[in-house]
């Protein structure tokens, strides 16, 4: 393409005036952006150019103006006007100019985001350098394919509440939960806020792409291990290959009182009661007779204790197996996340069965189970 080098003149403007077909004129306008981008253009130039920008935002053929916006998306302090029609044309025609005209205003940004044209929306989380109240603005404001475009943009700047809301809006996301452990950063918050919710893939992932601290690294790779155990348990049918499961894990120093409290929220009954065997030293009709005493709540209590089982984890146990009791749960033939989430719903109402449990004491036990 050819340098334009004199000031352009009232013959452009009637040469695009007398409808030459769209290939001409795109060519036409083509030259002319480039005319209107190089810093030696006159002022006298400028006007002329963004007089024909103004006949051209109002061509009828897509062709051009689409043409218009590709030469004009990397100007700077276009007239208002023009921008005005750029952002609210087609979308051949805003697209381009949106995601990459710097000097869209705050106000023009916020037009197009209230619009609710989701294209438009994505092209504006797509732009360099968003600002925190942009990228807010867009969380509160947009769907979860807009938002997912905010977070895999690595120059946009994303607050500690950004994110929160984010999750809040949309905690059951996959999309958003990975894109967010595919970002380079994450504040640590975040990730103690959703590591638990993470697929053991996306934990994997976390672990590998953030500078995590050592309890949370920790804590993700003691999950995957416990998942793993119980996915093997769930083969086992006789009492045998579960009693050796256990005693290989006892013998290894596996058999934590997370992996035995998770057993028993996932429904998974035969497990649970043979680690108690082993980490209480209680024979198995014994540690039976006790489980399932609905008025002896205090020895299995007293059973917890003796498998140095954590208080803060009594909560879920007695809720698992008050669900057990009154579904008359079958492992084998039931699903197991279903089960988990019976036991949540009962651990969320348990103060009112005589146990004092704040909030993080419920977020814990939550933790365990997810």
């Amino acid at each position: 393409m050819k340098k334009m080098n004199n000031i352009l003149t009232k013959e452009d403007i009637t040469r695009l005036s007398l409808h030459p077909d769209a290939e001409t004129k795109s060519g036409t306008v083509q030259k002319i952006g480039v005319y209107y981008n190089d810093k030696n253009i006159t002022e006298k130039g400028r006007q002329i150019a963004e007089s024909i920008f103004r006949i051209v935002v109002r061509d009828v053929e897509l062709k051009v103006r689409e043409a218009l916006s590709e030469s004009l998306k990397n100007s700077k302090k276009i007239p208002h006007d023009i921008v005005k029609a750029l952002i609210n044309d087609e979308e051949s025609v805003s697209l381009p100019f949106i995601k990459y005209y710097s000097d869209l205003s705050r106000e023009d940004i916020i037009s197009i985001i209230e619009a609710q044209n989701v294209n438009k929306q994505k092209a504006v989380a797509m732009r360099k350098n968003l600002s925190e109240d942009i990228s807010h603005y867009i969380a509160e404001k947009c769907p979860e394919e807009v938002i997912g475009v905010l977070i895999s943009n690595e120059t946009a700047r994303i607050q500690e509440k950004t994110y929160n809301l984010i999750v809040d809006r949309y905690p059951d996301s996959e999309t958003i939960k990975r894109n967010m452990v595919y970002r380079s950063e994450l504040p640590v918050s975040i990730i103690e806020r959703i590591v638990n919710s993470l697929s053991e893939e996306l934990q994997r992932r976390l672990i590998i792409m953030h500078n995590l601290p050592n309890d949370i690294a920790s804590d993700i790779v003691e999950q995957v291990k416990e998942k793993a155990t119980l996915k093997i348990s769930e083969e086992y049918s006789s009492d045998k290959q579960i009693e050796e499961l256990i005693h290989q894990l006892y013998t290894s120093n596996r058999l934590t009182s997370t992996l035995v409290v998770r057993s028993i929220c996932m429904g998974d009954l035969k497990f649970f009661e043979y680690a108690l065997v082993y980490l209480s030293n209680t024979p198995i009709i014994e540690v039976r007779k006790i489980l399932f005493n609905t008025s002896m709540d205090f020895m299995i209590r007293n059973l917890l204790r003796k498998a140095y089982i954590p208080k803060t984890m009594f909560p879920a146990v007695f809720s698992a197996l008050k669900v057990i009791k009154d579904i008359r749960f079958d492992y084998k033939k039931n699903d197991s996340k279903t089960f988990a989430h019976k036991v949540i719903e009962r651990i969320l109402s348990y103060g009112s069965a005589g146990e004092d449990l704040n909030e993080d004491d419920v977020n814990y036990l939550i933790s365990k189970i997810s």
